[in-house]
């Protein structure tokens, strides 16, 4: 924990290097002092099949998700979720540019109840 899940669409102009946007993703987590590093997850899944808005074919969508163990304070959260924005900006700014693509960061809550691990 913490679970990082990168979607987008294969429309997407720029075709990084997502081990080294994971690796980015991780230190500026890790930078906030409320994670271990050897505790981060993430992974990457291409969206081939996608509608938005009205289907065109220019519209495109990066969509983060960031799960967490719940217990984090808000201000944690906030820049987690501002910093993670910024880096994702800064990686898919061509996208940006050329297309109608949407650039989302989601941060959700886990029930320390409902979550298990060894």
């Amino acid at each position: 924990m913490p679970h990082i899940t990168l979607e987008h669409s294969t429309n997407i102009v720029e075709k990084p290097d997502f081990e080294q946007l994971f690796s980015r993703m991780h230190w500026v987590l890790t930078e906030l002092g409320a994670f271990k590093l050897a505790d981060l997850k993430s992974r990457v899944y291409p969206c081939p099949t996608y509608y938005i808005a009205d289907g065109d074919a220019n519209h495109a969508f990066v969509h983060l998700r960031l799960e967490i163990v719940e217990g984090r304070t808000s201000d944690i959260k906030k820049q987690a979720g501002e910093r993670l924005l910024a880096l994702l900006k800064e990686t898919f700014h061509e996208s940006l540019k050329q297309h109608s693509c949407q650039i989302t960061v989601e941060l959700r809550d886990m029930a320390r109840d409902g979550y298990f691990r060894n």
